[in-house]
């Protein structure tokens, strides 16, 4: 009988080589990783607040304002009041889904580079055992 490879050895070498495709594509728009991934979250959840952001990425509270102002300053985020005077909400820009169109172009391409020896059915395959299970784990709030 074989023995059963831990989850965490099979997807960190992937975790480790997406994580630069998306430093890379990220930076060919001046960003960092985690400012296109702020901006991609707030694009699909328009009016969320930071700190929503900071939990839904399992993100750093502190460093989420620096991105954010940067972002802010790039003029692709803005941050409005939100319902709590101590809160903002986060709203993306049409230059800033512009940005993050860019980036996920460039991310895809990186990745459809990195993954070009994996046969169609089994990338398909994939894609959607990942889907799936990041569905699965996502609290019933997120779905």
């Amino acid at each position: 009988m074989t023995e059963r490879v831990d989850l965490l050895a099979l997807v960190l070498p992937l975790e480790r080589r997406l994580r630069r495709v998306e430093d890379e594509a990220a930076l060919g728009e001046g960003l960092s990783m985690w400012q296109y991934a702020i901006l991609a979250t707030a694009e699909r959840h328009p009016g969320r607040t930071q700190a929503w952001v900071v939990e839904c990425l399992d993100y750093d509270k502190n460093r989420i304002v620096a991105d954010v102002d940067r972002l802010g300053e790039l003029g692709l985020l803005e941050r409005r009041p939100g319902a709590d005077r101590r809160s903002h909400a986060l709203h993306v820009t049409t230059t800033g889904r512009a940005v993050r169109r860019r980036v996920q172009r460039a991310i895809h391409r990186a990745e459809d580079q990195l993954l070009r020896d994996v046969p169609p059915s089994v990338r398909t395959q994939l894609d959607e055992a990942l889907a799936a299970t990041v569905q699965h784990l996502r609290s019933p709030a997120d779905r």
